[in-house]
């Protein structure tokens, strides 16, 4: 049983022993599907911006939702290892209870969810608290938290005239990935591009605002409040950028063909190390690019993404290794 599954049963704990009542309505902030919270399908509305998340929970049975209305006897939050994010929240699960209502937090302890909870005890005071199964679930009465709310803003990155906020991929620096494979792209790029795992826009700004032939840059990104940000940070390009919220591992679906690919893979799938997302983000690449378009992939050094590009891709060359990266160009594509 993984960290995921234990931190639904000690949400479900409270309930499952009754020391708690769920509502005919209530809502639950990053939500994921489980067996535990299973009783509560219809009772809940689950708000998930991580787009494999979303899907995970529509296919379970849940009522996965974009936005919520507010005024709720009850809410739930499935607390992550970012403390900013955690607090923003915990902020927005206030604002969403009724006068009376009741937010309820869980998250495990190796990522924080003990002091946490300190800190919300003296910030607001709690109603209750259990630890069970390696996680802390904790509980409190509707209260105002505007302070903890800005934790969750975009704040300008340094080095940077971009946003990005807490909860998304490397919100208070750029990635030196993406950096190392900005500035080794050519000044030949144009026509279609597209970026995969796009976060909050960072290399899309930069082939954008560099590259006049670029006619238009598809930003595909599975966390959609990173896809916000990059809105916001690309908003001076017009209809010169388009935003995708999509799990780039499920492919990118029916789209014209591309003349360059650009990514900058995720590799972990919570805690776990896993190269098979950017085996798929290959694949996503391989299906959507021209026959003689041309894909630029950066990767940390260790990841074996060799043989997975020589198996799409004729023509693949290491453009470069620094930084503990490595930078490949593959192109002109296999039929399959």
């Amino acid at each position: 049983m993984d960290k995921k599954d234990d931190m639904l049963r000690a949400l479900a704990l409270p309930f499952e022993r009754q020391e708690l009542t769920m509502p005919e309505h209530a809502f639950w902030l990053r939500a994921e599907a489980g067996e535990a919270m299973a009783p509560w399908r219809d009772t809940l509305e689950c708000r998930q911006s991580f787009r494999p998340a979303f899907d995970r929970l529509a296919a379970a049975g849940f009522r996965a939702v974009e936005s919520l209305r507010g005024g709720y006897a009850l809410g739930l939050v499935s607390l992550t290892k970012h403390k900013a994010e955690n607090r923003a929240l915990i902020a927005q699960g206030l604002d969403l209870l009724a006068a009376d209502g009741l937010l309820v937090c869980c998250g495990s302890k190796d990522s924080g969810a003990a002091s946490l909870e300190k800190e919300a005890a003296q910030r607001f005071g709690l109603a209750g608290s259990l630890a069970k199964h390696q996680c802390r679930v904790f509980w409190l009465h509707k209260a105002q938290a505007e302070d903890w709310a800005a934790e969750g803003a975009p704040r300008l990155v340094p080095e940077t005239d971009l946003v990005a906020r807490a909860g998304c991929f490397s919100p208070d620096h750029v990635d030196p990935g993406s950096s190392l494979l900005a500035s080794l792209l050519p000044g030949s790029m144009a026509g279609r591009v597209a970026d995969l795992g796009a976060g909050w826009g960072y290399l899309a700004d930069w082939v954008l605002g560099r590259f006049p032939a670029v006619d238009m840059v598809d930003l595909y990104e599975a966390e959609a409040l990173a896809l916000d940000d990059a809105r916001a940070n690309l908003a001076r390009f017009g209809d010169r950028a388009a935003f995708h919220w999509r799990d780039v591992t499920q492919g990118l679906g029916e789209v014209a063909p591309y003349d360059w690919v650009v990514a900058n893979p995720p590799f972990h799938d919570g805690a776990k190390a896993d190269p098979g997302i950017g085996q798929a983000f290959i694949r996503a690449a391989w299906k959507a690019i021209r026959r003689r378009g041309k894909f630029w992939l950066v990767a940390n050094r260790h990841l074996p993404y060799e043989a997975e590009l020589r198996r799409w891709f004729r023509d693949v060359e290491t453009v470069a290794q620094a930084e503990g990266f490595k930078v490949f160009q593959a192109s002109n594509r296999h039929d399959r």
